[in-house]
């Protein structure tokens, strides 16, 4: 997979553009900016501030895909998988889990109750055509609820992948039979000249499940 691995993306708090690395000590400045802020509506209407986890997760094997999400303390395991499932995973019905160096977490435990700042989780999806996530802990913190128990602060902008046909355009398509020798990332034109059948064709899409099993998107 011929990506760029130093992927940006947009702080959906404030729209500032930042790299992977760049938005993890922006988003401590800009969810300071928006707890002083939440705390002056806050004194006007007496509400109760809640704890929050601000969490990153990015591929194990493509770590050019990657978000932060600002999480309810007291979610469950269950609801950030199923997030991380509609966001970036769900193809065809696969099990999945969480593990911590303990072993595999239990998806009914709270996220209060197995996470702290500095806390290192794997999820894992299909346990044939594995898809591996790495979950980080960055920080707990206080503020206003959200409607959502998680909310997306930030995700990375699509990775550019060139055809590894003409080496010039940027992949629509990837051919699940090639793609394991480094080969069968297609651009529009050379698409139409691949020589194995259509159904073996994924399109390329913002994910690190992209290419794999039947995901689309």
């Amino acid at each position: 997979m011929a990506a760029k691995s130093d992927t940006k993306a947009k702080c959906l708090l404030c729209n500032a553009d930042f790299s992977k690395t760049g938005m993890t000590k922006h988003l401590k400045a800009c969810l300071n900016k928006q707890s002083e802020s939440q705390a002056e509506s806050q004194a006007e209407s007496q509400e109760k501030k809640k704890p929050f986890f601000h969490i990153v997760i990015d591929g194990l094997e493509r770590p050019q895909y990657w978000m932060h999400l600002k999480v309810a303390a007291d979610a469950k395991l269950s609801d950030l998988d199923k997030f991380l499932r509609d966001t970036w995973l769900e193809c065809c019905g696969h099990l999945s889990a969480f593990n911590s160096p303990q072993g595999e977490l239990e998806m009914k435990k709270k996220l209060k109750d197995v996470m702290k700042p500095g806390t290192e989780l794997v999820h894992e999806y299909d346990f044939g055509d594995t898809t591996i996530l790495r979950v980080k802990v960055i920080d707990l913190r206080e503020g206003a609820a959200e409607k959502k128990k998680i909310l997306m602060l930030a995700r990375n902008d699509p990775p550019e992948i060139l055809c590894s046909e003409c080496g010039k355009a940027q992949s629509v398509k990837v051919c699940t039979e090639c793609m394991w020798d480094g080969a069968g990332w297609l651009c529009k034109k050379c698409v139409k000249k691949h020589d194995c059948d259509e159904e073996m064709l994924l399109p390329v899409v913002n994910s690190p499940r992209t290419g794999v099993c039947g995901y689309t998107g």
